[in-house]
């Protein structure tokens, strides 16, 4: 079986549960013979401003591709502007449509939706592709990922109104792409060192 994941992404550059779940799920399913690929939310490109999907080296036995210009991608820090997430004018379909010609996955695997253009998924659905979600992040149901609402109670009851309100004091995507960026891990790690 082809199974092609959509995971935060891989160390050093992501890490926590998500990630070794992602990565733990992948080794054992290419143990039982499986054709495995993973695709993640990557960096910005200075080059190519449009959302696009590249290949890059392999990780083991996993074929590795990297969405430059995601989607951004908020982890704890919420939604500011609902239109960066859903707004779709600034992407790259026929690199995907290559992707998934080259894979030709029997399923799709999802394990987060932070960084992915709705676009992607519904592409794939077109296709035909057997789509499976499985929430670890939350996500889906809370932009903070949390369940804590603005005034820092567990959030008892979802709306667009308590959603907005929560994320009213979120970050700005510039700050989660820089956030984000693959060019400032080394100064992440130099940073943690300082703090100690």
């Amino acid at each position: 079986m082809r199974i092609l994941h959509y995971t935060l992404g891989f160390p050093p550059y992501r890490s926590g549960g998500l990630t070794r779940y992602a990565i733990d799920l992948m080794a054992a399913q290419i143990e039982l013979g499986h054709n495995v690929s993973a695709l993640y939310p990557g960096s910005i490109s200075f080059f190519k401003k449009k959302c696009h999907i590249i290949q890059t080296k392999p990780k083991g036995k996993i074929n590795i591709y990297e969405i430059k210009n995601p989607k951004p991608v908020p982890l704890l820090y919420g939604i500011k502007d609902v239109d960066d997430i859903i707004n779709d004018e600034k992407l790259d379909i026929t690199s995907l449509n290559k992707m998934l010609d080259e894979i030709r996955p029997d399923i799709f695997h999802v394990h987060t939706f932070m960084g992915i253009p709705l676009k992607y998924l519904e592409i794939i659905h077109e296709r035909g592709i057997k789509t499976v979600y499985t929430s670890h992040d939350y996500f889906g149901l809370c932009a903070k990922v949390n369940f804590i609402d603005a005034f820092g109670i567990a959030c008892q009851e979802a709306s667009a109104d308590r959603c907005a309100t929560c994320n009213r004091n979120a970050k700005s995507t510039l700050f989660l792409r820089l956030r984000n960026a693959k060019c400032l891990i080394p100064i992440k790690h130099i940073a943690k060192r300082i703090k100690r």
